[in-house]
């Protein structure tokens, strides 16, 4: 059996320089010809994906914690500021949507362990709902903060998540249930990983975390000042072509701009 139904549900938007998500020109980088290229202010969407299994819910990313102006490093919430966050987006209210309480979720898959993707994973620590992910992302995530260097790795949100059910993995593919696939990409962070799901009507939807920001990237096969490993990331990017092309998947991007006009949110589902 593979998966029932799929959610989106809407944890908010943040803003940023375009310049982190578009390289050179196309984020608004300076030329020879043009010394004064139009900066461009992107607002982008927060998603994440619940997906419904007969062998679990699989909770896929988190967003970012509703206290992070006042809890997370200033200069952090400086370049990426929430835009918009209310009570409605808090994970708890956005999985009532759909009949769910925190202690249903059956996994937490997280992409990468970013402010906006793991920061209202706390929800479910006293559920000790399993929090699976790389392992090579949870080591880099911890080092680059015990080095006080952390950038979007923030303590405030790995700190509370300390005796957390945590299961790092340190596969390159991981079956989680039938039809529902982790695989890593690296590229944007050491550990990021994907989600790629088959739905019981046939249909194949390939969650991408941070591996793309917006559209364009894929388009243009190219990121901005976000890309963390160049060839992984062009590796894997071959690869995800050839699999859109064979699967006729479909690529969900959290961030996105225009992820609603494109799919539904909760409580309306994708099959």
């Amino acid at each position: 059996m593979k998966a029932e139904k799929i959610y989106l549900i809407d944890l908010g938007w943040l803003a940023g320089d375009l310049g982190w998500f578009l390289p050179g020109p196309a984020g608004g980088a300076m030329t020879k010809s043009n010394r004064n290229p139009q900066r461009v202010w992107q607002e982008v969407p927060i998603a994440a994906t619940v997906v419904m299994h007969k062998d679990g819910v699989i909770l896929f990313d988190t967003g970012i914690s509703p206290k992070a102006p006042e809890t997370h490093d200033k200069g952090l919430v400086e370049a990426f500021p929430i835009t918009k966050l209310t009570e409605e987006n808090h994970i708890e209210k956005q999985l009532a949507k759909i009949g769910l309480k925190p202690g249903d979720i059956s996994f937490v898959v997280i992409s990468h362990l970013h402010l906006d993707h793991i920061g209202q994973a706390s929800v479910f620590k006293d559920h000790k709902v399993p929090i699976i992910v790389q392992k090579k992302e949870l080591e880099y995530a911890l080092y680059m903060i015990w080095q006080g260097k952390g950038g979007a790795y923030d303590p405030a949100d790995l700190l509370p998540l300390m005796g957390a059910s945590w299961h790092p993995i340190d596969d390159k593919v991981f079956d989680l249930v039938d039809g529902v696939r982790l695989e890593f990409t690296g590229g944007h962070t050491p550990g990021h990983q994907l989600m790629i799901v088959e739905t019981e009507k046939g249909n194949n939807y390939i969650f991408t975390g941070d591996y793309f920001h917006v559209p364009q990237e894929y388009e243009i096969e190219a990121k901005g000042w976000l890309l963390g490993d160049a060839d992984e990331w062009h590796s894997y990017l071959r690869k995800l072509k050839v699999m859109m092309k064979a699967k006729r998947a479909k690529l969900v991007i959290a961030h996105d701009p225009k992820v609603w006009e494109k799919y539904p949110s909760a409580p309306k589902a994708m099959e």
